[in-house]
């Protein structure tokens, strides 16, 4: 089966990190399949995205708003 491409979180604009949606197939795994999102962050999604876009990890509370995303490579 074909993933949607949409790598972009509908909360906030960011990346994703949807592994599917990368890779074009449901065949990856992903890091939100070992992830506990909470009932208000899917509620946040809009309409229209729901079932179509994912929330990247601090939007689905997997991160701490505070701490730095260990995924970023940002050098500065």
């Amino acid at each position: 089966m074909k993933a949607l491409p949409n790598t972009i979180c509908p909360l906030c604009g960011g990346a994703n990190r949807c592994a599917p949606a990368a890779a074009g197939t449901l065949d990856v795994p992903c890091w939100c399949t070992q992830a506990r999102i909470s009932r208000e962050a899917l509620a946040r999604i809009p309409a229209d995205l729901v079932d179509k876009a994912c929330l990247c990890p601090r939007c689905a509370g997997v991160l701490d708003a505070r701490e730095p995303d260990p995924l970023d490579r940002n050098p500065c």
